[in-house]
């Protein structure tokens, strides 16, 4: 089966099962299943930052994520807690490894707990769906309208030495597609005002680009090309939800403050 193939076929079935999980499955499966996701990308972390050698860290991140599910009222002391114990396995299994990696991990670590955050807490109300929903269609859409754009008429790379395939152009015409998108997202729901509407999406798809970035860049300094195999054709859970990982909690805070 040709890479394509594979691509096409898990992009289908991801669609799929994501959909059912999203609507469909009632609390606390919809959370168990969104732990269970979060644990998957952090073990894809903890081995893509070399931090092998033991099944302690895996189990105890499994701790920390089955601690996210039963204990929400202490989120932020939790969010804490997953703060120094990346920390403490980064230094404690890199003991020459340099601060680049030790960076690397925590920034990761941090927004992927801040995603799980963001959508166990929209999860219960319409409009919270409909920002999660909003947030993924405005960063993959802008990122197919960049990709074109780049293919175009890119000729300045946006960061060659990380994404040697993301142009300048091809970040700004995701941004200027984002803004009709933002548009019929307004006259669809009318929760909060146009420039309100325009400024999310805009900030929403520069955020997904960091997402993008941040991960290819741990990727590189990694010296691997994905971040896990789970995904036949599409890598690891880490490559699929690099973008939206930092853009829904971006898109979750900015929310906060407009409505």
């Amino acid at each position: 089966m040709s890479e394509l193939s594979k691509r096409i076929i898990t992009a289908l079935v991801l669609v799929v099962l994501v959909w059912a999980w999203y609507f469909n499955l009632p609390s606390p499966w919809f959370e168990t299943v969104l732990a269970l996701i979060g644990w998957g990308a952090t073990c894809e972390l903890i081995l893509m930052v070399k931090l092998r050698g033991s099944m302690v860290y895996l189990v105890s991140s499994l701790l920390l994520w089955l601690a996210f599910l039963y204990a929400p009222q202490i989120e932020w002391l939790l969010f804490v807690t997953l703060f120094w114990f990346a920390t403490f396995v980064t230094v404690s299994r890199h003991q020459e490894a340099s601060f680049s990696h030790f960076f690397a991990f925590i920034w990761l670590f941090g927004w992927l707990y801040l995603f799980a955050l963001a959508i166990a807490k929209t999860h219960a109300s319409e409009v919270g769906q409909g920002l999660i929903i909003g947030t993924c269609l405005a960063v993959w859409l802008s990122d197919i309208a960049a990709y074109f754009v780049g293919r175009a008429i890119g000729k300045h790379k946006l960061c060659p030495a990380i994404s040697p395939g993301k142009s300048v152009e091809g970040l700004v015409g995701g941004v200027v597609f984002s803004v009709p998108l933002a548009v019929i997202c307004w006259l669809m729901w009318d929760v909060v005002g146009l420039m309100a509407a325009i400024m999310l999406a805009v900030v929403t798809v520069f955020a997904g680009v960091l997402g993008d970035l941040s991960e290819s860049a741990v990727k590189r300094l990694a010296g691997v090309k994905d971040s896990g195999r789970w995904l036949p054709g599409h890598g690891g859970i880490l490559d699929r939800i690099d973008a939206i990982m930092m853009a829904v909690p971006v898109a979750w805070l900015l929310w906060g403050m407009i409505v």
